[in-house]
């Protein structure tokens, strides 16, 4: 249903106010001095009943490519072809009037929306039950609340089944029993037939619902695949871009550190079958290359599915590693029991400062060791 090649999408900036007005008068014969790429050359196809979930960091041309693909905004060369209807869903509640009750917001924004007078009149009692808001047609949309709002708004703009449904950051909203009744609505489309591209940050949310996952960064496609696949690179990323010196980020293991080992036994015994709530030891030889004012060793396990099942560091059990000189050798172990379900697991860990790996990360490794747990 869509087909994306080669597409590629320039912001014009300017230096000066006299810039802009004279790209304005020449109608873009002479653009601005500035450009900014925000996608890159991006390759996509989008079938029909396939979810496809986007993330990236902050900048990475996740929204910009939703806009593109719904018509907001132009892209400068390549190619987009799409078949059948198309609605997005760029922010819930955009153009309702506060001063009108829900139900004229419904007729007023059903309207623009597309809808006719007719579907309008045989939607609405549909969209005020799913919303939850039936007492409230007649309320004045000021006297709703945040969260009552965005419902509406979820509630009309899919109370059609597109061919297409653009989703920016709009996944789940409300409470836990509408969240699960908006991921029903997208399933239920999904069977339909619809396709389905979701940008969200909500990474397990998007990784339940996901056929496939993309991961964007600089503009650029670093990763299409499967969402637990895409879960890792998406961290690496993040990892490699703790530091705020760029220029560090590509060798800030080999600065760091020297070498390290890791060990998973059980007694005195190194193995990969464990039994359930059988107690490990996670054993940790660091050589430090250069001093490090302050470290956190942490861990994670993930299921055969990518779902991450259980993770600590140091930081959080308040054992802190302070002022550790280059060339010292780190020893450091934790000790836990497997309570987790039967299964084939994978461990990874990770370098940091502070409690989490998104600032001043030294090294992130996934998939360092496989192992099984047996009943």
């Amino acid at each position: 249903m869509i087909r994306i090649q080669n597409l590629t999408k320039k912001y014009i900036g300017f230096n000066s106010p006299y810039e802009r007005i004279l790209t304005a008068l020449t109608f873009g014969i002479i653009p601005g001095s500035r450009s900014y790429t925000a996608l890159k050359e991006i390759n996509l196809e989008v079938n029909p009943g396939e979810i496809i979930g986007i993330i990236g960091r902050n900048g990475a041309g996740k929204s910009t490519l939703i806009k593109v693909l719904s018509g907001v905004s132009k892209y400068q060369s390549g190619s987009f072809e799409k078949k059948g209807s198309l609605r997005s869903i760029l922010e819930l509640g955009v153009g309702f009037n506060p001063e009108l009750s829900g139900e004229e917001n419904i007729y007023y924004n059903g309207l623009v929306w597309g809808y006719s007078v007719e579907e309008i009149e045989e939607l609405t009692d549909s969209i005020f039950e799913f919303s939850g808001l039936s007492d409230f047609k007649n309320v004045p949309l000021k006297n709703y609340s945040t969260g009552m709002m965005m419902r509406l708004g979820f509630s009309l703009e899919t109370a059609n089944r597109p061919d297409i449904l653009l989703v920016d950051e709009a996944l789940a909203v409300g409470d836990a029993s509408f969240q699960q009744k908006s991921l029903s609505r997208f399933q239920q489309f999904k069977e339909e037939g619809s396709a389905i591209i979701i940008v969200s940050h909500d990474l397990n949310l998007l990784q339940m619902i996901s056929d496939r996952m993309i991961v964007l960064e600089k503009g650029k496609i670093e990763f299409s695949g499967s969402p637990a696949l895409a879960l890792k690179k998406y961290i690496q990323i993040l990892a490699d871009n703790s530091f705020e010196d760029s220029v560090k980020e590509k060798s800030i293991s080999s600065n760091y550190i020297e070498s390290y080992s890791i060990q998973m036994n059980s007694g005195d015994s190194s193995k990969t079958i464990f039994g359930i709530g059988e107690v490990v030891k996670l054993k940790f030889s660091i050589k430090l290359k250069a001093a490090i004012p302050d470290l956190t060793i942490g861990f994670h396990i993930d299921d055969a599915k990518g779902l991450r099942v259980y993770g600590t560091n140091s930081y959080h059990l308040k054992k802190n590693l302070k002022n550790l000189n280059g060339g010292t050798t780190i020893e450091y172990s934790f000790i836990f029991p497997l309570n987790i379900s039967h299964g084939k697991y994978n461990l990874g860990f990770a370098l940091h400062e502070g409690d989490n790996h998104t600032t001043k990360c030294y090294l992130w490794k996934d998939d360092v060791i496989d192992f099984e747990v047996e009943r």
